[in-house]
């Protein structure tokens, strides 16, 4: 303690864990209480609220399709790439459309709740104890109806005293329905009281999409994960499995359009074929016939080896020229609007090809699309303006791609032209032969393409199987997600806990008021004398002979340490000031007075706080001659000093009259021959005096003391003020300043170092003995057991 004294420095300002757990633990029933609170709050939220579960199935979307052995062209022609289609998928599954085929084929469209006195619970269709039978309504609006079964012939419509009958023809708010059924022992529900809603299937499709919940099993597989949370079980079953076998359907619905499509195709440019085969087939016999030429292969033999090669490739874009030509009919004709086309046999160009393959992906979404919304629908209106776009782009490409061939063709003829100048030999007859040959082997092998490639989609649609396998049907694992106790009750905790401890932390950083002796040390380095508890007594003299409770031993503990601040002068005086008024300035002068006098030193104690004087008032004396009256007129320095009764050794000279210039009254020359006379006659001076952070008395003082003790009380002076004592500690504007802290409360908050900062508190072993013996009287003149003091010394201080 006495190093403390002599040495403050900031560096041993370090808060131990003990001072920690001291200082807040009085705050531990307040968090005790708001945990408790917080953990009331979820039970009644787990206990209220409805719970929700996650009901998931699994399914693998098979990547290939029917015709991908069918051949690269064909498959190109009718969108069948090999690609990872699964982000693809995912969105169909959500889409609004799959959710209106869930909602109308388990009728989610009308929902049926049971009334409880807090909560209503959902109700699995076949559970309902009703059927509720709709005869007309709106069908673009949704409607809500309280049903109360009262026996089971009779109920009543949303808590109207009127009761209907079962299977009788009730009309509410432009709905006109029919309740059948009405068995009590089905009725084993919370209540008799049941909300029936319908909304339209489009808006329960919307909610329904967006409840839903599709996404990859795992990176690189194909198997989708189908979730759906819903406070039935039994219902989001339901809904799960049906999704999968929706998208099942669907899936095969579109191979099964897709399939019927491409024959009807292939039949029709089969007929046209066939027609043409068969023509240039009449032609080439009535030819042979007329012409007499049966045989041309001694002669082809021997003069046209060098044209076989540009014959075959003659053939090969005579073939290309004519399926452009009947691409570009086929979609010149208006009664082909909306069907799609398989421009891509015989062309081999990039550009034509994606543009086929999207004029196809185009007609396949309107037919999809046509199912759920009609042909005036914007989207449709849409959909038909890129057909028409992509229609007329696919044609004015084709028409370049034959202009291309033609081209090429001319140079190939040009160069045959040339050749035939060498075979000029050949008879006519055999050169229109071979053209009539030609023409026929172009159609034969464009025939037999086409019947290979029916028989090969016929087979295909006819083993037609859903590429969508159900892994895993919809199960649940019955724990609910929400609430999630587990969780909520952490939260709660959490809460419990962060709430007070949020409460204090702005507490404290908002107090800007002494609260502990480091809130002193972090700002000065003057030296710290002492503290004083608080005072609970009427009168300001609590130090007396035969006084041995804690608050008097205190200023005994003070006594002892101002050797240790005091100069070695033999007979000292020592000046009392503080900040503002209200510190305690006249409570510590008077107890500092009467502990010095009680240790056989004489002690005077002058009322120098000429403005504001308490010193008389607190001892119980009256008003009478004092330092006014000495300095302003001749009176003698024995008429102004008065004994303080029951304390010897003890005096005190009054302020006296209150004069107009204290400032100006303390530098008179009289104030030197008082201090000089009370030097010669006693052997402490104390001197309280106004405080320092308002008016200059101390300062003007200052030259006559030899240290001066500043106040700070506990819990009332501002931190922002020690910078006054530290400017004076530091620039020694005042001689050996020191600091005692006053009026320090259990309740303040003054953590360990309450009532004995320096190892004489409680915490120390000077409190309440092993014995039963205090070194110390109790505060109230009680004796209290360890655990009553433990108590009242951790809940309070």
């Amino acid at each position: 303690m006495v190093e403390e004294i002599l040495e403050p420095k900031r560096s041993r300002l370090s808060i131990t864990p003990r001072e920690i757990i001291f200082k807040y633990i009085r705050y531990v029933p307040w968090l005790i209480v708001s945990v408790v609170i917080m953990l009331a709050a979820a039970y009644l939220k787990l206990r209220y609220s409805t719970p929700t579960y996650n009901v998931s199935g699994k399914l693998l979307v098979n990547s290939q399709t029917p015709y991908s052995n069918a051949g690269e062209k064909f498959d190109d022609i009718f969108m069948m790439q090999k690609a990872d289609k699964l982000n693809d998928e995912i969105e169909i599954i959500k889409s609004r459309s799959m959710a209106s085929r869930v909602v109308r084929s388990l009728g989610l469209e009308m929902q049926v709740n049971n009334k409880g006195k807090i909560r209503s619970t959902i109700i699995h269709p076949e559970e309902v104890p009703f059927d509720f039978e709709i005869v007309s309504a709106d069908s673009l609006k949704g409607f809500g109806i309280l049903i109360t079964i009262l026996n089971d012939n009779q109920f009543r419509i949303n808590e109207a005293p009127q009761t209907y009958n079962f299977n009788e023809a009730v009309e509410v708010g432009g709905v006109r329905f029919r309740l059948r059924g009405g068995n009590s022992d089905r009725l084993g529900f919370a209540s008799n009281e049941f909300n029936v809603s319908w909304v339209p299937t489009e808006s329960m499709a919307a909610m329904l999409s967006g409840s839903i919940g599709v996404g990859r099993v795992g990176e690189g597989t194909n198997v989708l994960s189908i979730s759906y949370q819903t406070e039935n079980i039994r219902l989001g079953n339901d809904i799960v499995n049906q999704y999968m076998r929706e998208y099942q359907l669907a899936s095969l619905e579109d191979k099964r359009e897709i399939a019927g499509k491409t024959l009807s195709f292939i039949n029709s440019q089969l007929d046209t074929v066939y027609r043409e085969l068969k023509g240039v087939e009449f032609n080439l016999q009535n030819y042979r016939q007329k012409n007499q030429v049966y045989s041309a292969e001694a002669q082809a033999n021997l003069l046209f080896n060098e044209l076989s090669e540009s014959n075959k490739e003659i053939v090969q874009l005579g073939m290309k020229l004519k399926w452009i030509d009947y691409n570009i009919a086929y979609l010149s004709d208006r009664r082909n609007e909306h069907q799609i086309i398989s421009a891509m046999l015989g062309a081999e160009e990039p550009a034509l090809m994606e543009q086929v393959s999207a004029f196809n992906k185009l007609q396949l979404d309107r037919s999809t699309a046509l199912i759920t919304i009609p042909a005036g629908n914007p989207t449709i209106v849409k959909m038909d303006a890129a057909i028409e776009k992509l229609r007329s782009d696919m044609i004015s490409n084709m028409r370049n791609v034959r202009q291309t061939y033609t081209l090429a063709l001319d140079e190939l003829q040009r160069q045959n032209r040339s050749a035939g100048g060498v075979i000029s030999t050949i008879p006519s007859k055999e050169k229109q032969l071979l053209e009539v040959t030609r023409q026929q082997a172009i159609l034969q092998e464009l025939y037999s393409y086409l019947l290979q490639k029916k028989l090969e989609t016929a087979l295909a649609s006819a083993s037609t199987i859903s590429s969508i396998k159900v892994v895993e049907s919809a199960i649940s694992n019955g724990i609910p997600v929400s609430p999630n106790r587990k969780g909520l009750y952490i939260m709660a905790i959490l809460l419990g806990i962060a709430i007070p401890v949020g409460i204090v932390f702005l507490l404290e950083y908002l107090n800007d008021k002494v609260k502990s002796k480091n809130d002193i040390q972090q700002i000065t380095d003057a030296p710290i004398l002492g503290e004083v508890g608080h005072a609970d007594q009427a009168g300001a003299l609590v130090v007396t002979s035969n006084n041995r409770k804690f608050l008097a031993e205190q200023f005994r503990i003070i006594r002892s340490n101002l050797q240790y601040i005091l100069p070695k002068v033999e007979k000292p005086a020592i000046l009392v000031t503080s900040s503002f008024s209200g510190e305690g300035k006249s409570f510590i002068s008077t107890n500092l007075g009467s502990v010095l006098a009680l240790s056989g030193k004489r002690t005077v104690i002058l009322e120098f706080d000429i403005r504001k004087p308490k010193i008389l008032k607190g001892l119980g004396l009256h008003e009478r001659k004092g330092i006014t009256n000495y300095i302003v007129s001749s009176i003698k320095l024995d008429e102004v000093i008065t004994p303080v009764p029951g304390v010897d050794n003890l005096f005190v000279i009054p302020c006296g009259p209150v004069p107009p210039n204290p400032a100006e009254m303390l530098l008179d020359e009289r104030i030197d021959q008082l201090f000089k006379e009370l030097r010669s006659r006693f052997d402490v001076i104390i001197v309280d005096t106004a405080p320092v952070g308002l008016v200059s008395d101390a300062i003007s003082l200052g030259r006559h003391v030899d240290a001066i003790v500043y106040i700070v009380r506990h819990n009332y002076t501002l931190k922002k003020q020690i910078q006054l004592i530290d400017d004076i500690y530091v620039n020694n504007k005042l001689p050996h300043a020191s600091i005692i802290i006053n009026d320090i409360t259990k309740q303040g908050g003054y953590g360990y170092y309450g009532y004995g900062g320096y190892g004489y508190g409680y915490g120390y072993g000077y409190g309440y003995g092993k014995e039963g013996t205090s070194y110390f009287d109790s505060e109230d003149g009680r004796k209290r057991s360890g655990w009553k003091k433990w108590v009242s010394f951790s809940k309070k201080d």
